[in-house]
């Protein structure tokens, strides 16, 4: 069976990547954002994906977007187990 913590790692690694695209700054922010909002970490966003969506969402508007394709193409570039796919849908509500 696929082990979540491999599925965190991945998702972990490619949310850091995404937002280090962008600047150490962003990368700062949005943990400082996740740690006051929600008392998560990076980490804890597979399990919490909206958490993640919200924040991003909220500090990177428009720009969002490019932030969801970047994620999305380094964990394309991996098994996409089902933890991954379910993590993508969240992250990819247009709701």
């Amino acid at each position: 069976m696929y082990d979540d913590r491999i599925s965190k790692t991945l998702i972990t690694l490619a949310v850091e990547n995404a937002l280090l695209k962008m600047g150490l700054p962003e990368l700062e922010l949005v943990t400082i954002r996740l740690k006051q909002d929600h008392q998560c970490e990076i980490s804890d966003c597979m399990k919490y994906p909206e958490y993640l969506r919200e924040t991003l969402l909220d500090l990177f508007g428009n720009s969002y977007s490019d932030i969801l394709q970047s994620i999305q193409e380094t964990l394309q570039k991996t098994t996409m187990e089902q933890p991954l796919i379910d993590f993508l849908i969240v992250l990819d509500d247009h709701s």
